[in-house]
């Protein structure tokens, strides 16, 4: 077998079945077949179940795949690993971004690192933190930006920033006019929260559940923005970092929570023990000279 074979492979798993792989990769049905029954022939193994009536990993299916990831992740960074042993400053970073982190402070500071290594490209992908710590383990990004503390048994990461969270409510709420609130007082309001690839409301939902209740949650969604519409229709109230609800509109108000635990830290975080690339290196070591806040 060979890489070609292992992408075929994996391309039939993750698109549900040979029709859709051999659409995705432009390659006759036929040919994926053949490359899928030499490879197991090869092992002597069957990698599907092909009794059931729609697409079934094996156990030794599974496991071939997890090995194809990896297998296909170091071979697609060699250029990149070759380039760092050279000292050439290229190279691809795929990076993580949390959704609700200050994206215009972190492009500024990007465009700053491209004017240094003009050669450099990247890949940015917004979501919520479990979904870039998945795809951390995975090998589907080099680095990610999302809330620490982190599994520090997997991953490594840099402290960049911390800030308070405020609730955030329109101007004709009720709570406009406080200057600050406590957990408790907000037992019966209807809230707008993210979803659950967020760790953002794991702490809200902990806070409300240390003060007596559970937040009755009215929406989610997975853009702050979205947030921002909501609260001027009157849907309910919200949390969100200081930084983002400093940027809402004026008729907008930004509250202070009085609760300790109502703060949060974003950091920059890595696979551990990962062989990173020489422009994610050097990305790592310019923003912890750069991205941290004063």
């Amino acid at each position: 077998m060979d890489i070609k074979h292992m992408k075929y492979f994996m391309e039939v798993v993750n698109q549900g079945g040979m029709t859709n792989a051999s659409k995705s990769l432009y390659i006759a049905q036929p040919t994926i077949s053949k490359a899928i029954k030499d490879i197991e022939n090869e092992l002597k193994m069957t990698l599907f179940d092909r009794q059931k009536r729609y697409l079934v990993l094996t156990d030794a299916g599974k496991v071939f795949y997890k090995k194809c990831e990896e297998i296909i992740a170091l071979y697609d960074n060699i250029p990149y690993e070759i380039n760092g042993l050279l000292g050439l400053e290229t190279g691809h970073i795929n990076i993580g971004l949390s959704a609700v982190m200050d994206m215009q402070h972190f492009i500024y500071i990007l465009g700053e690192f491209h004017k240094l290594y003009p050669n450099v490209t990247y890949n940015l992908n917004e979501s919520g933190g479990k979904s870039i710590e998945t795809r951390l383990i995975n090998d589907q990004i080099d680095i990610g930006i999302t809330t620490i503390p982190i599994n520090e048994n997997v991953f490594d990461y840099l402290s960049l920033y911390s800030e308070d969270l405020r609730l955030v409510v329109s101007e004709e709420h009720e709570l406009a006019t406080r200057e600050s609130v406590t957990m408790a007082d907000l037992k019966n309001e209807d809230f707008i929260m993210f979803n659950e690839d967020f760790y953002l409301n794991d702490k809200i939902i902990a806070a409300a559940k240390n003060s007596g209740f559970i937040p009755n949650t009215v929406s989610n969604v997975s853009q702050w923005n979205f947030i921002e519409y909501l609260l001027l229709a009157h849907l309910g109230v919200s949390i969100l970092p200081e930084h983002i609800a400093s940027m809402l509109k004026d008729n907008i108000k930004s509250i202070k929570i009085e609760d300790p635990s109502m703060s949060w830290e974003l950091g920059a975080i890595w696979k551990k023990d990962k062989l990173l690339s020489h422009a994610t290196s050097k990305w790592i070591e310019f923003m912890s000279e750069r991205l941290k806040y004063d």
